[in-house]
């Protein structure tokens, strides 16, 4: 028997990577409605499902009294791992009978006080109130204030309750490149599912992904509703990535092309980035998309010195044409036309070294990928999620509804490894240009000038002309446009963006949305299942159990 409505949240969920803890409260409520009507084992595998969706959640959030309590009254009808239920009977014994304010309250409270960073530290100091401790001190991981966040870790940490939400905040630290931190973090946290995922992920960057993938193993055990750890566990067995542009052995030709409107500094700091990564001989081409803000020969002038000698095509227009008409002609000039992958760049990125020979490995290794891009960041001293793999929430006709670009802000390597996906950030993509031209891949919709939503409907274009799209997290981008964290809008702008986004719904039928959207799904489920069927030698039977209710075994 198909359960439609437990398919819905589970493949939500695998999305989500680890699902926010209010919206797990709803997923597990939704599963657990009306359950004395249906058949017993749908029954059980909607209670095994909403039971490990909630024992995350409180790993996110200990002091969520009633999530706790939910949690606690699962404990019979799905029993937990020895690992969970040791450390959730700590919790227990530390926070039965303090009277903490509800977790709604100090999530308001402390979005209320987002732009006084100073309040939020000193209440995560000194406050009474554990949730309202950990909801500022969440706030400021957010915000990506690393000198505020590690002083109320260090207090939160040192307390009696430290030792259940010390690990979850070492992500931060790590996510921050701040190793004493993360170890003095992770000494005081008891073991659970996300302490063995840090230590696991600590293992891979030394390079031991033996230990690695043994502890993901035993954390999968102990809490068999975190499907993202079979794709982390996949990347960890998989072909390194390549240490250079050499070891690829490839000759094929790239050209990375961006453009930029009046951010002559910006637009070179993302140019120098470009140069310092590694890209080989790769053709570059810079558009200056008409600027007001400086003359063309400064902007050239800007260029050279920046290029030192590295050949950089620069194209200058007298008016500013929008990004979906940049983007094409920079693909329509004979020098961009010789090359067989296109790269877009946005004008605002800082790119890491291996972008580029991590693509054409994906490129290698899937070479049915038309399209591939990263996982982007935030800016700011704890690098948080700005961007990772989207795909269709719901489509009909003349509506058409997103997962969420960034489903948790927190970055703890869910969303490090590669999958097909609906589309990805146009801040840093590759096109397999030959497939585009076989595929007849229309360019980018002027419709959609100047900008907004024109990335993303092309992606849905790709899919169309019977092409695909491949995320690689293992390939991290900062974007500094602040898109997902501090980029407020005028009406105006999200006027813009909203009618940019009516457009694409008016653009293509509800028939061929649920088309794309069967063949993304269909293409991430066999890859999926391709992870789990490398895995299930090494899974436990407590996993296999969880995965073979789920229906993900098959």
């Amino acid at each position: 028997m198909h359960d439609s409505v437990f398919s819905f949240y589970l493949r939500n969920h695998r999305v989500n990577g680890y699902t926010e803890p209010g919206l797990a409260m709803f997923y597990g409520e939704q599963l657990l409605k009306g359950l004395e009507a249906l058949p017993p084992e749908t029954g059980q595998k909607r209670i095994a499902l909403a039971a490990g969706l909630l024992r995350q959640a409180l790993l996110l959030n200990p002091f969520d009294k009633v999530l706790r309590g939910v949690v606690n009254q699962l404990a019979n009808p799905a029993p937990a791992s020895e690992i969970y239920t040791a450390w959730l009977g700590a919790c227990n014994k530390v926070l039965d009978g303090t009277n903490d304010v509800f977790v709604g309250e100090a999530l308001e409270q402390a979005e209320e006080w987002k732009r006084d960073e100073t309040l939020l530290r000193n209440t995560a100091l000194n406050h009474e109130s554990l949730c309202l401790r950990h909801a500022c001190l969440v706030k400021l991981w957010e915000l990506g204030n690393l000198p505020y966040f590690t002083d109320a870790a260090c207090a939160i940490a040192s307390s009696e309750a430290g030792p259940l939400i010390s690990g979850f905040y070492a992500f931060a630290a790590l996510a921050a490149g701040e190793p004493a931190l993360c170890e003095g973090l992770l000494s005081r946290a008891l073991i659970n599912p996300l302490t063995l995922n840090l230590k696991a992920e600590r293992a891979a960057s030394a390079g031991d992904t033996v230990t690695a993938r043994s502890l993901l193993l035993r954390s999968l055990d102990a809490l068999p509703v975190q499907t993202h750890l079979l794709l982390r566990l996949h990347e960890l067995q998989a072909a390194p990535q390549p240490a250079s542009l050499d070891a690829l052995a490839s000759d094929k030709r790239v050209s990375v092309l961006f453009y930029t409107w009046n951010k002559l500094d910006v637009t070179m700091d993302t140019l120098r980035s470009l140069l310092e990564s590694d890209i080989g001989n790769a053709h570059i081409a810079l558009l200056n998309n008409g600027s007001t803000a400086f003359t063309q020969d400064d902007f050239a002038a800007a260029v050279a010195g920046v290029a030192q000698g590295r050949e950089v095509e620069v194209v200058q227009l007298p008016v500013n044409i929008g990004a979906p008409a940049a983007r094409n002609w920079l693909w329509q000039m004979e020098s961009s036309r010789a090359s067989d992958y296109t790269a877009f760049l946005d004008d605002d990125v800082y790119l890491p070294k291996n972008w580029l020979r991590c693509f054409l490995q994906d490129a290698a290794e899937f070479p049915e990928a038309t399209v591939i891009g990263p996982r982007v960041v935030n800016p700011g001293t704890i690098p948080t999620i700005q961007y990772v793999a989207r795909f269709f929430s719901q489509t009909a006709n003349n509506m058409i509804r997103f997962t969420n670009n960034a489903p948790l802000f927190m970055d703890m390597q869910q969303y490090t490894y590669r999958r097909p996906c609906l589309s990805v950030m146009g801040c840093c993509h590759l096109f397999n240009r030959s497939a585009c031209e076989s595929l007849n891949v229309p360019g980018f919709d002027v419709r959609f000038t100047p900008s907004q939503v024109d990335d993303l409907e092309h992606d849905i274009q790709v899919w169309l002309s019977g092409g695909t799209v491949l995320y690689d997290g293992r390939v991290c981008v900062v974007h500094r446009q602040d898109a997902g964290r501090a980029a407020p809008r005028t009406e105006a702008g999200w006027g813009h963006v909203w009618g940019n986004h009516m457009k694409m719904e008016m653009k293509i039928s509800g028939e061929s949305l649920a088309q794309v959207d069967r063949q993304v799904q269909a293409l991430d489920d066999a890859f999926f299942r391709q992870c789990v069927h490398e895995a299930l030698p090494e899974l436990t039977p407590r996993t296999k159990t969880f995965f073979a209710q789920c229906g993900l075994l098959g």
